[in-house]
């Protein structure tokens, strides 16, 4: 085994490299335990979030089994027969579905879920997706004649394109 030179420069520079290699070591380390403290925290509040929009949602679930459990019993025979006071429970029926939608929109909305306007619009292949092209005397070409289903974004990126019937004029 060769024998090394004593030279205390040499020493000295020695123990320094070695040094500051424990210390990227250790610093490497450390930006790894950093990297799996972030990813932890990350799905800790994506769980936490979750849980907060789904408690947001029980009133709404709560109001869907309400609405469920006086749901008119209405069949097309009876409707020849339907009195004043038939009407008006099928009406109240229907008010109170459209009150619990506007409330899930609202819920949905804070969360940053928005539904893309379709009414009267212009095609955008970005927000909307053609079902049909339909001739059109009423709606001028290239806008929406119709939505088929609702289209939505969350925080301004789409995440379901409205499908649409379009005219071509």
């Amino acid at each position: 085994m060769p024998k090394k030179p004593n030279n205390p420069k040499l020493t000295h520079l020695e123990k320094e490299f070695a040094a500051e290699h424990e210390a990227k070591l250790r610093l490497a380390a450390e930006y790894a335990n950093f990297q799996k403290r972030v990813e932890t925290e990350k799905d800790a509040l994506r769980k936490h979030a979750s849980r907060d929009l789904l408690e947001k949602l029980f009133p709404i679930f709560d109001n869907f089994y309400r609405a469920s459990m006086h749901a008119p019993e209405v069949s097309l025979e009876d409707l020849p027969n339907l009195t004043e006071g038939d009407y008006q429970k099928i009406f109240t029926y229907f008010s109170g579905l459209r009150l619990i939608e506007h409330q899930l929109e609202q819920v949905l909305g804070d969360a940053g879920l928005k539904r893309i306007p379709t009414a009267e619009a212009l095609f955008d292949h970005n927000l909307h997706e053609a079902i049909s092209h339909e001739p059109s005397v009423e709606v001028p070409a290239d806008h929406i004649i119709a939505e088929i289903e609702a289209g939505w974004t969350i925080d301004g990126q789409v995440v379901k394109p409205a499908k649409v019937r379009v005219s071509k004029g």
